[in-house]
Parts: C-alpha cells; structure tokens; sequence
C-alpha cells in the first residue's frame, strides 16, 4: 500500500511566544546574577583597597608619633637642651616636639585639603655616632671616627650625653663614609653661637635631626567619574638633606580626611585627663597620646548609594556625624590611639 507522508509542521505561534517569554526571563536572571556578582565585587576591591590604605597610612602616622621628641637615650622633655641652629624658627623643645593644626584653612602653608587636619613631629635621627675628640664647648667642632651615616654641610646635628643636649649646624663639608675621621664644624653664621653647652664626653652621641609634617592632600588625579582623588602626604626635614625640606610626597592615596585630638595630661600624673582639638592644647608639652581618625574612601565610583537615596551608606565618624557621601564611592572610618613613648619616662 502507498503511503501517504505527513506534512512537517513548524512552532505555532503560541508556542513561540512561550519560548520567547522563557527566553527573556531566564536572560533576566542571568544578567542579574552577573550585575549582583560585578556589584558584589566591587564592594570587596573596594573595602581591601580600603583597609590596606589605612593599615599602612596607620603604620606611617604611629612610627612618628611615638617617637615625637626622642634624643637617643633620653628626650627632649627630660634632658637640659641648648639650641645654637640658626634659622632660630627651627626649634626643638619640648612643646615643639609634636604640634598639630586643626581644620586648615585655603592659606594653609602647605595646601592641605581645607577642613582636615595636619600635624609636626620633631626627633632625633634612628641613626647615630660617637664623637672621638675636640670634646671643648670653646672649640667650634667635633670630632666623629667616620661619617658612617652621612653627615653633609648645613645639615641639623643632635649631640647628647643623656643629662644634656645641643643642636647645630654643620659648617664645613665633612668625608663621606669609610673615608676615616672627620669633624663637624659649628661656626658662626649658620649658628647663633659657636660654643656648645657643655663639655660632652667620649660617650656621648651624635644624631641627625628631623622634622616630618603629615598632612592631606589633593592628588590632582581623578576617579573615573572625575571625582578628586586625596592622599596622606608628608614634608621632611632629615639628615643628609643639607637643611632643605623635601618636596611634598604622598604615601598613601584614598584619605578623604584626617581628623587629630590630643590626649593631655592636666595634672602631671602622667595620664591622659582630657582629649582635645589643635586648638584646644594650651601646652603642647603636655600632650602624651595622639588620637587618629581617618576617614578612607574607595577609587571607584558609584559602588554604594549616594546620601539620600534609599540605598544610601550610612556612615557616621567618631563624633557621631553623618559622613556625606555624594559620588558612590564606599567609604570606611577608621580610628585609633598612639602614645608617645619619649613622654611616658
């Protein structure tokens, strides 16, 4: 018998539409597992870029704090100091050792970002030597058995035996390292005297000195959305550097804002009595711990919800205020306090 073949038959159009509308809905789904999964890896790069900036702008901040005032054996509150350095605005004494400023404003010296904070940390080089000879306050220089640390003309210099202290400039060019002994010469001119205080001993040490200011800066780069971009940056008065301060360098980008208070000691008990601000402390010399707060932010945008949306970061500081938030980037507070070791003795 012949057979009579079916005619082939294509998708009716229900039958398309249905596979149109489970198409659609299961490539909704699938975008929005990948949006949820890019959003959600976003906020995690964000809060590890977060939280390594801070750990190492915490890191930078404490090295210095805690060594506010150091003189090598002894520091600058304890020992009975003599500063003959000129110019004379380069001080070193105990209510110098460490001073903030609070809220700078746009004629801030060093063009920090208005509203933050910055502070200035004075001390004694890690480095040191002993001197050999010529140990006279009358004679205008000392001697070390080699430049092992790299003395230069013009540079601070720190020499102290514990019970005293005195600061100079070198005026004469000293031999570099492992060229043998030298001297260090404290003339007239780049000094208000050329008598030390004292006769130093063969025990005695000698140090560079430094002056480090922390402060927040503007990058000059941009987010993606063309947000500014800060970041901690400091300025250094140190050895080898002939007296000059270097330029501005940043450490550590993402700062938003650094806000400082100072834990005083009111009664001389060697404790903390009272937190205050810069401009709050009567007496630098009485401030034993520095209390931070940094406010760090993410370099991409739009990560989290701006203030006033209804998925907005709710983020508030260590004063308990609302940080604003207008470009999505997430933003974490961190705080913490650092005593300086050479007021606690």
């Amino acid at each position: 018998m012949n057979r009579v073949p079916k005619k082939q038959r294509g998708f009716g159009l229900v039958e398309l539409m249905i596979a149109v509308t489970l198409g659609i809905l299961l490539s909704t789904a699938v975008v929005q597992v990948f949006l949820a999964t890019s959003s959600s890896s976003r906020m995690l790069d964000s809060m590890a870029q977060i939280q390594e900036n801070a750990r190492f702008a915490m890191r930078f901040l404490s090295r210095e704090i805690r060594m506010a005032g150091y003189i090598g054996c002894s520091s600058i509150s304890a020992a009975d100091f003599n500063n003959i350095a000129k110019p004379v605005t380069t001080t070193f004494t105990p209510d110098t050792a460490l001073v903030g400023v609070d809220n700078v404003g746009s004629s801030d010296a060093l063009s920090a970002v208005i509203g933050t904070d910055r502070i200035t940390i004075k001390r004694a080089t890690d480095q040191f030597i002993t001197i050999t000879g010529n140990l006279s306050p009358d004679n205008a220089n000392i001697k070390i058995e080699d430049n092992s640390i790299g003395f230069v003309k013009n540079d601070f210099v720190i020499i102290t035996d514990c019970l005293n202290g005195d600061m100079f400039r070198i005026t004469n060019n000293p031999k570099n390292k492992g060229e043998g002994q030298t001297t260090l010469t404290h003339a007239n001119g780049s000094n208000t005297d050329n008598r030390l205080s004292k006769i130093y001993t063969g025990e005695a040490e000698v140090f560079g000195f430094e002056e480090i200011e922390f402060f927040i800066g503007d990058t000059g780069r941009k987010s993606s959305a063309g947000n500014p971009i800060n970041a901690l940056y400091f300025q250094k008065l140190t050895l080898g550097s002939g007296g000059v301060v270097s330029p501005r360098t940043e450490l550590v980008e993402g700062i938003e804002n650094m806000q400082l208070s100072y834990g005083v000691d009111t009664n001389d008990d060697r404790a903390v009595e009272v937190y205050q601000t810069a401009a709050e402390v009567a007496d630098w010399a009485k401030v034993l711990s520095v209390r931070i707060e940094l406010i760090m932010y993410g370099s991409e945008d739009n990560v989290v919800g701006k203030t006033g949306s209804v998925n907005a970061q709710l983020l508030n500081d260590a004063s308990g205020d609302l940080v604003a938030n207008n470009d999505g980037r997430l933003r974490k507070v961190f705080t913490n306090v650092f005593t300086i070791r050479n007021r606690l003795q």
